[in-house]
């Protein structure tokens, strides 16, 4: 392996990403804070949503054979730039912690009923210390393959859910009252959950791009289709459902999924055709643990001892998904409250921060 992607490789990989936060987070809380309103918020976060990801991009310009480690000694200097390295590790153990739970909660309540949290969570992180011990072009090429077996699944269940699709639920798409503050807020919220993970690719520098020249055309269109598919399925549950009968379910995309079936046949189809929501969990909980390894090898050298660290932090991670959420209903809750304040707005700071450096060096490099 020569450890080098192409820029559709790590588009695929963006495109899970943006939808990793989707089922049973993002989704629910877009439909009880939007509301009626949750589909024009949604569509203007696709638009807000380009403004971090052409940050991410002008940023992943600068520099472009060190990745954000390297990037941030070398923009900041090694006492500052250690300290935004350690906040961009948290941040990455943060997404670990969400995505692992996030998986695991999914399977034992969809898959594996009564099966113990830390059991199928220990299975969960020996899958992703596999694929990322092995570099980035198994994690591309497993990205790869999610993305196309996830295209091929929601085209089968587009299929089979159109018939059930009443535009009549859709309508009004803008309520009387606050529908100015709904939309706002969902597109604020839309934007955090999906757009700003394409900083974590900074961990992969551009030297590692085969075709380099083609990397921010095909960041952007692979964006757009992740956006463009969340969107769709908000629609079909909106349009099946209601805004109101949504809200209520826990994972509102799995209820409708139930439509789907084989006259005649007791095949629970919706457990097949929900698997593509591992795909994207799996890809965030991926690029999260890449980034952790990266920033280990970043303070650390020994190798052997980077692998260990890596393995505990890891185990801590799936710890503080099982200890820090609660039960189902008041993980919603959790991540309603303080994602944006305490993840979000510190992530974009630090891509802002980041941009601007790289502005000042461009500038002082024509000088």
């Amino acid at each position: 392996m020569n450890n080098k992607v192409s820029s559709i490789q790590i588009g695929m990989l963006l495109a899970l990403v943006c939808c990793s936060f989707y089922l049973g987070i993002s989704d629910i809380i877009l439909l009880r804070t939007s509301e009626n309103e949750v589909l024009i918020a949604m569509i203007i976060g696709v638009i807000l949503g380009l403004i971090p990801v052409l940050m991410y991009l002008k940023v992943n310009s600068c520099l472009p054979n060190l990745n954000i480690y390297k990037k941030n000694i070398k923009l900041f200097g090694k006492v500052i730039g250690n300290i935004i390295n350690i906040l961009i590790i948290i941040i990455y153990m943060v997404m670990l912690t969400i995505a692992i739970r996030a998986i695991v909660i999914f399977v034992t309540s969809k898959y594996l009923q009564n099966t113990p949290f830390y059991f199928v969570g220990t299975l969960v992180i020996i899958t992703c210390l596999i694929i990322c011990f092995n570099g980035l072009e198994t994690i591309a090429r497993v990205s790869q393959l999610s993305f196309f077996a996830s295209i091929v699944f929601m085209v089968i269940i587009e299929f089979f859910l159109i018939q059930y699709v009443e535009i009549g639920n859709i309508i009004p798409m803008i309520s009387e009252g606050n529908y100015l503050s709904n939309i706002f807020k969902g597109a604020i919220y839309y934007a955090a959950t999906c757009s700003l993970l394409s900083m974590l690719l900074l961990t992969i520098s551009k030297s590692k791009i085969k075709d380099q020249q083609k990397y921010n055309k095909n960041i952007i269109i692979f964006y757009l289709i992740g956006s463009l598919s969340l969107v769709v399925v908000m629609f079909f549950v909106v349009s099946c459902f209601g805004y109101k009968m949504g809200s209520l379910f826990r994972y509102p995309e799995y209820i409708l999924l139930k439509k789907i079936g084989i006259s005649g046949s007791e095949l629970h189809l919706e457990n097949l055709l929900a698997f593509r929501w591992i795909f994207y969990m799996l890809a965030l909980a991926n690029l999260s643990l890449y980034g952790i390894i990266h920033g280990i090898k970043h303070f650390s050298k020994k190798i052997k001892l980077n692998k260990i660290i890596t393995i505990v932090i890891s185990l801590i991670c799936m710890i503080l998904g099982k200890l820090s959420f609660g039960d189902i209903p008041h993980s919603i809750i959790v991540v309603k409250n303080n994602y944006v304040l305490f993840i979000a707005i510190p992530m974009f700071i630090i891509l802002l921060i980041m941009l601007i450096r790289c502005l000042f060096i461009k500038k002082e490099s024509k000088l």
